[in-house]
């Protein structure tokens, strides 16, 4: 085509834009066959810019048109597929007009590494591993389309301003549309597109491979480290390959990895990219596989630090990192840190644990809103309690706990409630509270060894986790012991089969009930780490979120409705479930629970009573913990677990999914351990995980950057420098 009717074509698409739609606003570059344009999309809200490319076939024939629209649309929708991936244009649209063929493709805002190498220093060795590692992974995206690019060069790779990625453009492919369209048909030998220097020797003979666009990004990245254009390197006199290792001073494993990229026989060289991002996670070692393989016949190989200093250099970093993370940890889980995300895992692993039938020893006669209701009351008169008592004794309970304050009577009735509490087998409570003014004493005449305290001891969030066995009024050693209302009725139960609490024999200080020996609950236990651990307390372990027991109204007892056998040889306790008592508080089970969120305090009561006489019974252990010294080893292991592994492992991916397996083997073997009633810490091992593994991952890439690679991203970029699909 004439010169002069390039010249009026482009002066005519600045007036009247292409199909309509494509506003002309520069050139980009000519050739022998079209031109390439940025252009404004008038039918886009913001009239995105975008670059025309114009294809001009050679003849106007319309047989030869037929072919050539045929060879247009096919490598066209080839195109399309490859602007799928983040690391290629996107092609916009592509038609024909006035018997001539356009291209339109997404506008890359960026710098082209050609721009790049000039203003900046040489690459670093982190630098060049991460550029590519990025454009290798859009090589295994466009070979995976059986499509070779044949012209990887600076030039040809965009530094994507918005996010410092790396976009490759102006793939062979095009240039090819030209020739095809020169010729009017394709051919199985492709033209010798490329660029000299980035060019192997089979794609100059047009036999391009897919590891030919290996050979050109190799080159591109030895352009990167040495400064010098593949041009301007020497060849070796009998292989014909470029001889560029002794110009850099990159690791022997990289200057191995980049030879074999850049082999002359493609035969040599290697075969996919897949291939070379292996080897790009082992640096070393391939060093030392080229040394053992050459013998030492490659000048330029450095032997790299032997093995074993490599491994104890390792073991110090891990060392360094473990010790770091594990003191850092340990302090914030000296103070309380992790507590509360403990608490709330310990909540987790409650609720994941199977739920028991009722506990038919017991039997809860609850004061339901109902009851109330009928005796017209907000809380029934000692007359009422006293009958219910009576009632009850009839049918020979072990033992009968009231779980009701009656300093003050309720009249009417008050004496026949307390002379219904005179019998040996009942039970009444007294509050200790936080100071005296909470105190509140049991009824009158009522001896000490049949008073337990209701107190619960409730955590800082409200919840209560723990069962509070003995307490004192003061500080005082020699203060009174006072026992619990729910172990108070667990000794009266067991009393009938001879248990009874004895000292431990090895351990004098705890007590030992039957089968279990109750250990005391320390202030670092499991979880916890700054609770309040005076008394004696234990875990408190739930039977069951709903009924611990059978349950009876009060109405239902005076009515005498209920089978005698639910009372007879049970341990009963009284006590009001109506919400207007507002006796309620938060167990581990409330998070998930949508109505009954608290538990009325009887029912908690018994769910104490509950664990006592299955412990003593052996039909349930008592949770466990390990000791402070063992507790540290666990999430000690985790830290030098998770920085061994980011010190060996390469890959992000590889990293993270390692780092999601450890949680899990974490959480896993805390949820088991749990169903075997042991308690161990969960956050603060994780924690101590996450931070060991970040602090390698943070000191790999100081030790390997210098300068770090994003000094390269805020270098000045000029207007938008870009070859984009030219020839």
């Amino acid at each position: 085509m004439p010169e002069s009717r390039q010249v009026d074509l482009k002066e005519g698409m600045q007036q009247t834009p292409l199909a309509g739609r494509y506003q002309i606003i520069r050139t980009l570059g000519a050739g022998g066959f079209g031109q390439t344009y940025v252009a404004e999309d008038l039918q886009q809200p913001q009239r995105n810019r975008c670059v025309v490319k114009q294809l001009q076939p050679a003849s106007r024939d319309p047989k030869f048109l037929q072919v050539a629209r045929r060879l247009f649309e096919t490598e066209a929708k080839t195109l399309r597929r490859l602007g799928q991936h983040e690391g290629i244009p996107r092609l916009l649209d592509f038609f024909e007009a006035e018997e001539e063929f356009y291209l339109v493709q997404e506008l890359i805002d960026g710098t082209p590494l050609s721009l790049e190498f000039k203003q900046s220093d040489r690459l670093t060795e982190a630098a060049a591993i991460e550029l590519l590692r990025e454009i290798l992974e859009i090589l295994q995206f466009v070979h995976k389309h059986h499509v070779i690019h044949r012209d990887i060069k600076p030039e040809n790779i965009i530094r994507r301003r918005s996010d410092g990625k790396p976009v490759l453009i102006d793939f062979g492919a095009v240039k090819e549309i030209n020739t095809q369209l020169a010729t009017g048909q394709a051919t199985t030998l492709t033209v010798g597109i490329g660029t000299q220097g980035y060019t192997p020797h089979e794609q100059l003979v047009g036999k391009p491979r897919y590891n030919s666009d290996l050979y050109a990004l190799g080159m591109t990245i030895i352009y990167g480290l040495t400064g010098r254009l593949p041009a301007d390197l020497l060849e070796h006199p009998q292989t014909a390959e470029a001889i560029w290792q002794d110009q850099t001073t990159i690791s022997a494993g990289l200057k191995v990895l980049l030879s074999k990229m850049v082999r002359y026989s493609f035969y040599y060289r290697y075969q996919t990219a897949e291939d070379v991002l292996k080897d790009l996670d082992r640096l070393d070692s391939l060093a030392h596989e080229a040394i053992t393989l050459h013998n030492g016949t490659l000048p330029w190989l450095e032997s790299p630090e032997p093995l074993p200093r490599r491994l104890l250099k390792g073991l110090r970093h891990t060392a360094i990192a473990s010790l770091a993370s594990l003191s850092l940890i340990l302090g914030i889980r000296q103070i309380g840190g992790f507590q509360p995300l403990e608490l709330k895992f310990y909540d987790w692993l409650v609720q994941q644990q199977s739920r028991l039938v009722p506990d038919t020893r017991l039997l809860v006669v609850e004061i339901t809103e109902a009851d109330l209701r009928q005796l017209q009351r907000s809380t029934p008169s000692d007359q009422t309690i006293a009958q219910a008592i009576n009632i009850l004794q009839q049918h020979r309970p072990r033992t009968i706990g009231l779980d009701l304050h009656r300093e003050i009577p309720q009249p009417p009735g008050h004496e026949n409630l307390l002379k219904a509490l005179q019998a040996d087998n009942t039970i009444a409570i007294t509050k200790i509270g936080n100071d005296p003014a909470e105190t509140i004493p049991p009824p009158m005449a009522i001896p000490p060894e049949r008073v337990g305290f209701n107190d619960f001891p409730v955590d800082a969030d409200g919840v209560i986790r723990r069962n509070l066995l003995f307490a004192s009024e003061s500080d005082d050693p020699a203060a009174p012991v006072l026992y619990s209302f729910a172990l108070r009725l667990a000794l009266q139960y067991l009393k009938k089969e001879d248990i009874e609490p004895q000292a431990q024999p090895d351990q004098p200080d705890y007590m030992q009930l039957g089968a279990a020996v109750f250990y005391p609950l320390r202030s670092r236990s499991g979880g916890y780490q700054t609770v309040d651990d005076k008394g004696y307390q234990i875990l408190l372990d739930y039977r069951t979120p709903a009924a611990v027991a059978p349950q009876l109204s009060l109405t239902q007892i005076l009515n005498q409705d209920f089978e005698p056998s639910w009372v007879q040889d049970k341990a009963v306790l009284i006590g009001m479930t109506a919400s207007s008592a507002k006796d309620l508080f938060y167990t581990p089970y409330s998070a998930i629970q949508s109505e009954t969120v608290q538990m009325p305090g009887v029912i908690v009561h018994a769910q104490m009573v509950s664990q006592i006489l299955s412990a003593a019974q052996g039909d349930r252990p008592l949770t466990r913990y390990w000791p402070e010294w063992a507790e540290i080893l666990w999430i000690g292991g985790w830290t030098i677990t998770a920085a061994a592994l980011a010190g060996w492992l390469r890959h992000l991916w590889l990293l993270g999914t390692a780092g999601v397996g450890l949680v899990v083997v974490i959480t896993g073997t805390s949820w088991w351990l749990f169903s075997q009633q042991v308690w161990l810490p969960v956050a603060a091992p994780v924690g101590a995980m996450l931070l060991a593994g970040g602090l390698m991952i943070v000191y790999r890439a100081y030790q390997k950057s210098s300068p770090p690679l994003s000094t390269m991203l805020v270098q000045p970029t000029l207007p938008y420098q870009d070859s984009h699909l030219t020839d």
